[in-house]
């Protein structure tokens, strides 16, 4: 078999494996991802040459692919989660954060390795980002304040452009100024203005496609695809890495603006940037010697102690003086975890030293995946329990999200809020609004869109969803667009008629083991028979019929809800509580 077909066969399929270990496992991609690509790799296996397989298109490729990853992360950045202390707290994390950052990393590489000065000033500027390919999957697990979650989420997407420009700034001192360092302000503020005019200009140019009537879903996301690929390659043609600052300006824009949709430029984040975020990981992992990380010794793990136990919390004192709590200060302070534009800028910026022969470079690849593995290793292990024990880590309750408010609906949300769920209900009925409150529970308004789980989003943290409004076609085609973006035992739709030629098929799960369900449903509760809730391993009576179930947070697996369907089995667990139609 061809060696070159083989190998890059290799790298979509062991990429794709370790995200889906990761999923499996309950772990950041990243864990495995690394894992996979050093034992694949030149210095264990040799399965995969990175250098043998691209040459020199290997660097290039690296970084388009990066700058699709920032434009990803991007869309997720909407300005309504800058408020009470974020926007600040954000400005001085990417400013004054990494400058401490920058000058406390170069001091600590310089004293605990043996390289030239101006290489560590190259190594500290690679050190300075974090990267939402790390940071959100750790923010999924701890589920903290959403102020504290917007801060890390921003900065984490903004310091990797900012990082990197620097270190393209350092690089480019290194090769021409004789292995010398030479800072240059003016040509980062110059990098800094190319990457924001060229990013904006992409978003302008790309709206008109997203609102032609005449271009399908998938042709409007070939074309953001293209004009991402257009804004970075001209912001990169102006100055280097200023595409990185492009592709994340664009995606900015686009998330806050309401002129265009972009539901369906969605695909960037179900499908393509996992993908390449899986390739980049697993071909940059592959590159690493582990000898010469291991030839790294105590200074290597001394090197991520300063970073974890020094370095972050004085970049996180920065935001003293704001609107935050200790211990909110204290989680800021422990989560910084580095990724994949660490991994690529330092993978492009080594092998260039040294094949120049810079004297030290041949230490800067090893250095940065020690940072990565350590850092996340740590961050992933004990960020949580860091999170627990200063009370910041989210209680993530089992969530029931209601569309709309039927009365047996409003029973079934009382009987799981009674049971330790949060239930969340939409409607748009005046009457169902009254009966919600009147039950004690909060009607929901505003739009819901299944593309946006932020702050302050009805999709945030769902477990499960149940379309239960008295228009069978709307729940339909609810059911087929929230089934998009959750599984099918998530979303739940009442039957109809219609089930048997459905307007709109989907994956969802119809509610009941038949159409007489519902009607079932309110002839007992009408004559006074009870919703019960009995706890894990509890013997149910013998004519009480199950109608959920609730599995709470175990770990680092999500909680889940299920409710009554064609297979009533899925209800009983060991290990979930079961609410039950009980006769009076």
């Amino acid at each position: 078999m061809d060696p070159f077909l083989l190998g890059l066969s290799l790298v979509v399929i062991l990429s794709i494996f370790a995200r889906l270990a990761a999923v499996w496992l309950r772990v950041p991609a990243i864990v495995p991802l690394l894992v996979v690509g050093v034992l694949a790799g030149t210095s264990v296996t040799g399965l995969i040459d990175p250098q043998e397989l691209l040459g020199d298109a290997l660097n290039p490729t690296v970084e388009i692919a990066v700058g699709i990853i920032l434009f990803e992360g991007a869309l997720g950045l909407r300005r309504g989660e800058l408020a009470a202390g974020v926007r600040p707290a954000v400005v001085r994390l990417v400013t004054f954060g990494v400058a401490i950052t920058w000058m406390l990393a170069t001091c600590a590489v310089a004293l605990l390795f043996d390289v030239p000065m101006p290489v560590a000033v190259l190594i500290g500027a690679v050190l300075i980002v974090t990267g939402p390919t790390v940071v959100l999957p750790l923010l999924e697990f701890i589920a903290p304040p959403d102020r504290v979650r917007s801060v890390l989420k921003w900065e984490g997407v903004l310091i990797d452009p900012i990082g990197a420009i620097i270190a393209v700034v350092v690089f480019g001192s290194l090769v021409h100024e004789g292995g010398r360092t030479a800072f240059d302000g003016i040509e980062i503020i110059l990098s800094l203005g190319a990457g924001l005019l060229i990013g904006v200009l992409g978003a302008l140019l790309l709206m008109p496609l997203l609102k032609s009537r005449r271009l399908s879903g998938r042709d409007k996301v070939a074309a953001t695809l293209m004009m991402i690929v257009a804004s970075f390659a001209a912001a990169n043609a102006l100055f280097d890495d200023s595409g990185l600052l492009a592709t994340l300006v664009m995606g900015v824009v686009l998330a806050n603006q309401k002129s265009a949709k972009i539901e369906n430029i969605s695909e960037f984040k179900e499908t393509l940037v996992p993908i390449l975020v899986g390739i980049l990981f697993v071909l940059l992992a592959a590159n690493v010697d582990l000898s010469q990380v291991a030839d790294l010794g105590w200074q290597g793990l001394a090197l991520v102690g300063v970073l974890i136990l020094v370095v972050r919390p004085l970049a996180a004192a920065t935001t003293l003086g704001l609107p935050f709590r200790g211990n909110e200060r204290a989680l800021i302070a422990g989560i910084a975890p580095r990724g994949i534009v660490a991994a690529s800028t330092a993978s492009v910026f080594g092998l260039k030293l040294v094949d120049k022969g810079v004297e030290g470079a041949e230490l800067i690849i090893p250095i940065t995946f020690l940072v990565i593995a350590g850092t996340v290793f740590v961050y992933s292990i004990l960020g949580p329990a860091f999170a627990q024990l200063i009370g910041l880590k989210g209680k993530r309750l089992p969530t029931l999200l209601l569309i709309g408010g039927p009365a047996w609906a409003l029973a079934l949300g009382k009987a799981s809020s009674e049971a330790g769920a949060e239930v969340r209900i939409w409607t748009e009925d005046a009457d169902e609004a009254r009966a919600t409150v009147e039950s004690g529970l909060i009607p929901l308004g505003g739009p819901i869109d299944p593309n946006f789980g932020g702050a302050g989003s009805a999709l945030r943290d769902i477990s499960a969803i149940a379309l239960v409004t008295g228009d069978d076609t709307l729940n339909q085609v609810l059911a087929s667009h929230f089934s998009e973006d959750f599984e099918a035992d998530q979303v739940f739709r009442l039957r109809s008629p219609s089930d048997s030629m459905p307007i709109i098929r989907s994956a969802a799960t119809p509610l009941f083991e038949d159409e007489d369900g519902v009607p079932r449903l309110e002839r007992r509760l009408a004559a006074g028979d009870r919703l019960v809730t009995f706890e894990p391993g509890e013997q149910l009576p013998p004519a009480a019929t199950p109608i959920a179930s609730m599995t709470p947070l175990k770990g680092a697996y999500p909680p889940t809800i299920r409710l009554a369907s064609s297979r009533p089995e899925d209800l009983i667990e060991a290990k979930s509580r079961i609410i039950a139609l009980v006769p009076a």
